[in-house]
Order: C-alpha cells, then sequence, then structure tokens
C-alpha cells in the first residue's frame, strides 16, 4: 500500500503551498474522486515519509489536517484509515451557465424578495452623469487624514466598543440643528453603515408581513428594496410638484417613507401645508415617516426649507441623512434621528444585526465637523455644483433641446431631463451607455409601467468641460433614434 500510494503522489515544492499543503490537496483529491475507498488503510507515517523523501512531520501535518476535515480516522498507535463519509469534499467547479437569471449560482431556492433583486451591476468606474456621487477631487484629503490618523491615535474613553461615538452624536447635532433645524438630544442620533441601512432596520423593527406602507412612486430604488425585503404591502404613492401625495382613501399606513426637500428622482419640494398635513395623518394614523434627507446639504435657490422632522410634535418622524453625498462614498456613515420612544428598540436593533459605523471614523468625523472642515466643505462645493448644474442645463439646451424638456433643479446632485416625445428612455440610456455615460432612465424607477420617460443625470462628479463634452454624447445617443434592434429594451 505504500508504494502504491506513494506512486499517486506527485509533490512540487515549486507550487508554492508548501510540502504538507500539496500532500494534504493531493490526498484529499484522491479520497474525494474515490481514489481511495472509505475504510482503506493508510501506510504509517515513517514509511510513507520514506516512499516520498520527505520528513515525517511533513506526513503527520496532512494526516492532522485531513483527520480534522473529515477525510481521515486517526487513532494513536494505529494507521489512519480513510473516513466512512469521505470528508467536506468540494463540488465541481460552476461554470456560467450554472447561474441563474440574477447572477446567483443555481440550486438553494431563494426567497421572493432575493429572486427578485437585480444583478449586481458590474463596477465600471465613474462615468459621466453617475447620480448620487461627489466630485472626490474637491475633497479636502489633507485635512481628513489628519483626523484620522488622530482619532486612531486616541484610546477609547470608554468601553472596549461604542456603537455610537457620544462625540459625533453631539457634534452631528449641532450641525444638523443649525443646517436643517433638527430638533433632538445627542442620543437619539443613531449612526449605521449608510442611510439605506436607517431604512432596513426601521422597517425590522416596525413592519410585519403584510403590513401597510407607503412609498413615493416614483422613488429610490433602496428603499422599495428595505420595504419588499420587509415583506410588506407597498402602496406607490404618485407624486406631483410638491413630492408625496396624500391618499384621500385606502386603509392607513404603518410606515410612510418620503424625500420632501428634494423628491427623489423628479427633485420636487414638498410645501409647508403637505407637510403639516402628513404629520397629521401620521400622528392619526399611529404611523412612523422616515425623512430620507439625501440631498439635505446642497439647496442652490433660496434659503433651504428645514427639515419636515423640525415640524415634528408628536414623535413620528424618523430623520435619516448620509455623509457620502458631501464628502467621499468610501466614508460609510449614514445617520438616523429617533424619536424617543423609538430609542430602545433602534438601538436593540442596532445591535442584534451587527450595522455599526467603523468606530475610528465616527471619531475622525467628529473631528472633521469639530474642526470646521466640513463646513467650510460644504459651502465651497455647493457654489461649485451650482456653477455644474448650471452648465449642464446650458449644455442640454444646447445639444439636446429637440429632444428633451430640462428644468433646473433648486438642489441636489442630479437633475431630471424629460423626453418630450415620450419614447424609449430605457433604450436610449443603453444607447448612452456605449459612449461611456451613466444615465439612469426614469421609468426603471416607477413601481410599475407608466408613459413617463426621462433621464436622470448627476452632474457633481464631472467639471465643466467634461459635462459639455458629456452632452454632446448623450445627444448622439438621442439622436440615434428608438429603433435599434440591439439596443431597444437592453439593461443599463
Amino acid at each position: 500500500m505504500t508504494a502504491v500510494l506513494a506512486d499517486l503522489v506527485a509533490l512540487d515544492p515549486c507550487r508554492g503551498r508548501g510540502l504538507s499543503a500539496d500532500l494534504t490537496a493531493q490526498l484529499r483529491d484522491l479520497i474525494a474522486r474515490g481514489r481511495l475507498a472509505p475504510g482503506a488503510m493508510l501506510p504509517s507515517s515513517r514509511l510513507f515519509a520514506q516512499d516520498l523523501g520527505v520528513s515525517r512531520n511533513t506526513v503527520m501535518a496532512a494526516w492532522e489536517q485531513l483527520a480534522a476535515e473529515g477525510y481521515l480516522v486517526v487513532r494513536q498507535g494505529c494507521r489512519p484509515v480513510v473516513a466512512a463519509q469521505g470528508g467536506f469534499a468540494p463540488g465541481p467547479a460552476r461554470g456560467p451557465d450554472d447561474l441563474g437569471r440574477n447572477g446567483l449560482a443555481a440550486g438553494p431556492a431563494l426567497s421572493a424578495w432575493a429572486a427578485a433583486l437585480p444583478a449586481a451591476p458590474a463596477e465600471t468606474g465613474l462615468r459621466p452623469f453617475r447620480t448620487g456621487f461627489p466630485d472626490a477631487r474637491e475633497f479636502p484629503h489633507a485635512a481628513w487624514a489628519r483626523c484620522l490618523r488622530e482619532a486612531a491615535r486616541r484610546p477609547p474613553p470608554g468601553p472596549p466598543f461604542v456603537a455610537n461615538s457620544p462625540a459625533l452624536q453631539t457634534a452631528l447635532l449641532d450641525h444638523l440643528a443649525a443646517a436643517r433645524g433638527v430638533r433632538a438630544s445627542p442620543d437619539q442620533v443613531v449612526l449605521l453603515p449608510s442611510a439605506r441601512a436607517a431604512l432596513a432596520l426601521i422597517a425590522a423593527i416596525l413592519l410585519d408581513p403584510g403590513d401597510e406602507a407607503w412609498m413615493e412612486d416614483p422613488g429610490y430604488p433602496g428603499s422599495w428594496a428595505a420595504l419588499r425585503a420587509a415583506r410588506a404591502r407597498i402602496r406607490p404613492i404618485p407624486v406631483d410638484a410638491g413630492g408625496l401625495t396624500l391618499p384621500e382613501d385606502g386603509p392607513a399606513p404603518k410606515l410612510v417613507v418620503t424625500t420632501p426637500s428634494h423628491q427623489f428622482p423628479t427633485g420636487g419640494l414638498m410645501p409647508l401645508s403637505r407637510r403639516r398635513a402628513l404629520l397629521r395623518r401620521a400622528e392619526a394614523a399611529g404611523a412612523i415617516v422616515v425623512e430620507d434627507d439625501y440631498d439635505g446639504e446642497f439647496h442652490f435657490d433660496g434659503a433651504p426649507v428645514p427639515a419636515l422632522q423640525a415640524l415634528d410634535e408628536a414623535g413620528c418622524v424618523v430623520y435619516a441623512g448620509t455623509f457620502s453625498k458631501a464628502t467621499l462614498p468610501a466614508i460609510r456613515i449614514g445617520t438616523m434621528v429617533v424619536p424617543r420612544p423609538l430609542l430602545a428598540p433602534v438601538l436593540a436593533a442596532q445591535r442584534q444585526l451587527g450595522l455599526f459605523a467603523a468606530s475610528p471614523v465616527q471619531d475622525a468625523l467628529a473631528l472633521f465637523l469639530r474642526r470646521g472642515h466640513y463646513r467650510a466643505h460644504v459651502r465651497r462645493v455647493r457654489r461649485l455644483y451650482r456653477e455644474r448644474r448650471d452648465r449642464l442645463v446650458a449644455a442640454l439646451r444646447a445639444h439636446c433641446a429637440d429632444r428633451l424638456d430640462v428644468a433646473a433643479p433648486a438642489g441636489g446632485l442630479q437633475l431630471l431631463a424629460t423626453l418630450r416625445d415620450g419614447g424609449d428612455d430605457v433604450a436610449v440610456a443603453a444607447r448612452a451607455a456605449t459612449r461611456g455615460l451613466d444615465v439612469l432612465p426614469l421609468s426603471r424607477l416607477h413601481a410599475g409601467p407608466t408613459d413617463r420617460a426621462g433621464l436622470l443625470l448627476g452632474f457633481a462628479s464631472c467639471r465643466p468641460q467634461e459635462l459639455d463634452a458629456a452632452a454632446m454624447r448623450l445627444a448622439e445617443a438621442l439622436a440615434v433614434g428608438d429603433a435599434d434592434p440591439d439596443l431597444v429594451g437592453s439593461a443599463v
């Protein structure tokens, strides 16, 4: 047996994984393929090592690893025996044909929510018109690096792990109170990996399957996904120039998700009268309103309207925001200001679900806020992004006026251009993608089929000359028409 087994093994030190690991891998493969049958007795480590020309320790290390994996049964004073169960042998590698529609490996039955997920888009880099991204070139990287280094050098002042940094809670609330009118105590500020995590957490603690939830239509895909994951009964609520409209009939909601200060994607601003009406409806129904203030820092025309939360007297508004739009997408900190009655369950759910932002980044951001770097940066890029908005509006009117209606949004990092003749905005977006543009079709943001066709175009991450060139490429995509059989209906 010793000589036969040695003939089946060919150790090669040039493989770069060590002789013991190489021997372990080859024996594992022999057992998995049935060349070494269950119950077969292997040679002693001393004789096997002699036949292979390696040290006895090399063989014994392989025996121990294979025993730990369940391939061998090893008892003191006895030769190893191949285990009856055959260990944890990996199956054959899957090929592209084994993948399902959404790119997940075929096999385990998915939940309805997971099965409906679109495939994750390939990372193509930041291309012109990508929505929701600031210009990282304008960020004060040196100041941020100093704050990171200082935060990393400081030992934690209290327990070894704190989910929500008191320093950042205080600094952030000071900023939100001054900039957005938010009213709360520092302990009501919850720090999360993203604003999406805020909605997912609130949905998890409030919604049982089948509970009524209102969602803007059209609206943010991440919000739709969070509500679907909670198995809520989602009622799409139409929007107009004033954002979310208020239905006159139907069941009362348990949760309402809205972007009142800059509706996504239309850019509408909810007027004061409708804000008060929404709060009255929520209070009467015992509902919670999640205010997604995703673009709250960027108001270009006139004084910014205070947050909906600033009007809330009944404690029914959860304010959610993010730092990624005003700083860097890599700074993964979302914020949530929670009504006090919800605070205990929110903190319990945060801990159970592991929704924590990195502590050193929290502490660095607190320094960044307290030292005025954040305020100065936002003030500067707000002016810069307003100029870019105006430049894109002018470029689109110069190159695409025959196909697009364009209006300058009052704020935000993107604008909505509507197709004049209706048409297929998905096909236009696909043609734009072949020209290196990242365009989001409006129809994809609706709950169902719609006659509305438009293009959502980000402008913050592009410099003026880049916007001019991108507008000309978009004009080319529009000029092709909607009759290209290879691109009509293509995914973007």
